[in-house]
């Protein structure tokens, strides 16, 4: 680690009250980075450079001064980070005096340099985290470069996930009414929500968060047979987590369940989706909400084609029920027949009590039921027609 002239000589100004003697923070080449004395700052100081070489307290007393030009009487110890001796902090005075003072001027210093190394590694982790974030959820996927930002993440890039999003503005025009608006709100506001899910058993070492602005974004893995009510149960207990028992009046937005990483991005346009739609009255929208659902492949182009979710319906029913139940046939002359069940089984030559047979065999798998509800018929309509 870099001690910088800024933190050394705020660490020096903090200090210097607490003990009365002046303070002398020098760098790994041996110069004056901080001082009391400001006279002194950005000059060589030789005794420091003799303990970063050595990794040895040098004291400097009256009869010593010779020896050490530019120097003061004094006690100068190394400051250590980890192994390695990145910096020398020296208190003036008779040694013998200031012993005990230096040993807890050195003691401080590391201990604040080790909460500004970690400050500095979660910020360049968090910078990480955020740039793979926007490459993952770009409509421009490339597998090489993200796949290299996923092994310096240690993240399983193919592990089933959906994306959920939540919006966090609530809480932090809360805070900012509280404390004042200020940029440094909204941040530490970002950073305790960010402490509440890095410690909670709700997200694990293979799932990731960041916060775009007021938006968080959450790629979350569940197990390859996980359903929706997995993911229902998982969203409320996140919003409780971040807004308390009230939950503030936050919603998320929960997309598909992807099988690959290329499949993210259309997971983070449903979870937007949902998010933002009115229909669905719960805290937890979900493109599994067959009334979210169809909002989106009307509103969004190209859903049709390319909505996870609508594939994953269509290939349970063609998979369970179209052999058998020649469902395809029987929910289109269903809705050709304008929903009138007993016109549908004569335009299939079958019984009407086999006819509502078959639908209910549709419902007890998917829930779909064309037959009561507009949404439901829409979304068999546009589920048989590609």
């Amino acid at each position: 680690m870099i001690i910088t002239a800024e933190l050394a000589q705020h660490i020096v100004d903090n200090i210097m009250p607490l003990v009365q003697q002046n303070i002398n923070i020098m760098d790994s080449a041996g110069v004056i980075v901080g001082s009391g004395q400001k006279s002194r700052l950005n000059t060589y100081h030789q005794g420091a450079m003799e303990v970063i070489r050595s990794g040895q307290v040098v004291e400097i007393f009256p009869e010593d001064m010779e020896r050490y030009p530019g120097a003061l009487p004094g006690l100068n110890w190394p400051i250590v980070l980890g192994s390695q001796v990145v910096g020398v902090v020296g208190v003036s005075g008779h040694p013998d005096k200031v012993r005990n003072t230096t040993k807890l001027v050195k003691m401080v210093t590391e201990l604040i340099l080790e909460r500004e190394n970690l400050v500095e590694e979660f910020r360049a982790n968090l910078q990480l985290r955020e740039q793979f974030m926007q490459h993952v959820l770009s409509d421009r996927y490339q597998d090489n470069s993200i796949a290299k930002t996923a092994k310096l993440l240690r993240f399983n890039l193919n592990l089933p996930r959906l994306v959920a999003v939540v919006s966090v503005g609530l809480i932090i025009r809360d805070a900012c009414n509280q404390y004042g608006v200020h940029d440094l709100v909204a941040l530490r506001t970002r950073e305790t929500l960010a402490q509440l899910l890095e410690h909670s058993s709700l997200l694990d070492s293979q799932d990731l968060f960041v916060f775009f602005e007021d938006e968080l974004v959450i790629l979350k893995q569940f197990p390859a047979a996980a359903g929706e009510a997995e993911f229902y149960q998982w969203g409320s207990a996140i919003l409780s987590l971040l807004g308390g028992p009230q939950q503030q009046g936050l919603r998320m937005g929960l997309g598909s369940f992807t099988g690959s990483p290329a499949e993210l991005h259309e997971s983070y346009k449903e979870a937007i989706f949902s998010q933002n739609n009115k229909i669905a009255g719960t805290a937890v929208a979900s493109i599994y909400d067959f009334d979210i659902l169809v909002d989106y492949l009307i509103k969004e182009p190209g859903a049709i084609h390319s909505c996870l979710a609508l594939k994953k319906l269509k290939d349970l029913i063609l998979a369970q029920l179209d052999r058998k139940y020649d469902m395809r046939n029987t929910v289109n002359a269903l809705l050709d027949n304008n929903l009138n069940v007993s016109s549908a089984a004569k335009a299939l030559f079958v019984h009407r009590n086999t006819l509502v047979f078959r639908l209910e065999k549709l419902k007890e798998l998917t829930g779909l039921c064309p037959s009561q509800s507009l949404n439901h018929a829409m979304l068999c309509r546009i589920l048989f027609s590609y």
